[in-house]
């Protein structure tokens, strides 16, 4: 595989943190960091992508505080809204904005939807936090209120996340009729419910190992699903189709490819990625041709483009030799 001849599908996740103090301790976990950056220094982080020829980036915002409803996800001032004016203000189309579009990194369960008021009330215990109720239609309208300030910002792309019933064609509808046509979607169609997430939540100063997303996230045992998820995304109007995690699911992304046109993009996730460097670490194996063969894998089995924590990694060790 030619790595630097693929460059282009691929889509590296960012970080971005409202606090300094909150960056300087995630660093001190020597964990991710590639991909963490503080909002101040936004911009000569990305010219280093964009000397690396990367040309997709997925922001996730790292707020200073969380509240009880997410709230500072849709403030026009918020964390990603101010990332996305700075990135564009300095490098215009030269990146391509994926906008993560979730309440999970705002609020204090850590769940990705609004829980209905009448469970929430009845918990005192933060550990019961994995069986709050979803309230699927009030997330449909705070999804709906953080796409409309990502457009406004200037993102490219939002990517709801947050595997709502219907979250694809409210969305569209919404950017629609407030005229933002030219902004696209990358669907989280088949996000799975699995333990592979554990580190990048756990990373990002939110001990959430208890939580239970399994009323609204896919099932690894239903394939069939899966699939349906991917192709009802493709008919309420989504324009990529995303699958995640990737190692366990290649049998997944080789189905969907053969039902669907659109592009196909796999997220290879924070679990996966410390798998390799826990036994890198022990010097079990050589990380670069792990990532490579990684890629390949997903490459094989459908995906056009992925979005993985080994890029910067891998295209440096590249660019090195």
């Amino acid at each position: 595989m030619n790595v630097i001849d693929g460059v282009n599908d691929f889509i590296f996740p960012i970080f971005v943190y409202e606090s300094e103090l909150n960056y300087q301790n995630s660093l001190r976990l020597q964990y991710l960091n590639d991909s963490k950056v503080f909002i101040k220094n936004i911009s000569a982080f990305v010219q280093k992508l964009i000397d690396l020829r990367i040309c997709n980036i997925l922001i996730f915002g790292i707020p200073a505080k969380r509240d009880s409803f997410g709230a500072s996800s849709f403030d026009k001032n918020g964390i990603t809204q101010k990332s996305i004016k700075t990135i564009k203000a300095n490098f215009g189309s030269r990146v391509n904005i994926i906008s993560d579009v979730c309440i999970c990194q705002y609020n204090t369960s850590g769940h990705c939807g609004v829980h209905s008021n009448d469970v929430v009330n009845n918990i005192k215990d933060p550990k019961n936090m994995g069986i709050l109720k979803i309230d699927n239609d009030k997330t449909l309208n705070v999804l709906g209120k953080i796409s409309l300030s990502l457009s406004e910002s200037g993102t490219d792309f939002i990517a709801p996340s947050s595997m709502m019933d219907g979250q694809i064609f409210y969305l569209k509808k919404i950017l629609e009729n407030n005229g933002f046509d030219n902004v696209k979607i990358m669907s989280y169609s088949s996000k799975h419910n699995s333990s592979l997430y554990v580190p990048f939540r756990n990373n990002n100063f939110f001990k959430a190992d208890f939580i239970d997303k399994s009323s609204y996230q896919n099932s690894f045992y239903n394939l069939r699903e899966s699939i349906r998820e991917a192709i009802m995304d493709v008919d309420e109007g989504a324009d990529w189709i995303m699958i995640k995690p990737s190692l366990w699911y290649m049998d997944l992304v080789k189905a969907v490819k053969s039902y669907i046109e659109k592009p196909l993009v796999v997220q290879n996730v924070s679990g996966e990625y410390a798998f390799i460097q826990a036994a890198a670490e022990k010097r079990w194996l050589n990380k670069k041709e792990w990532y490579v063969l990684f890629f390949m894998s997903m490459r094989r089995a459908g995906a056009d483009k992925i979005i993985s924590y080994f890029i910067f990694e891998l295209l440096n060790k590249v660019s090195d030799n």
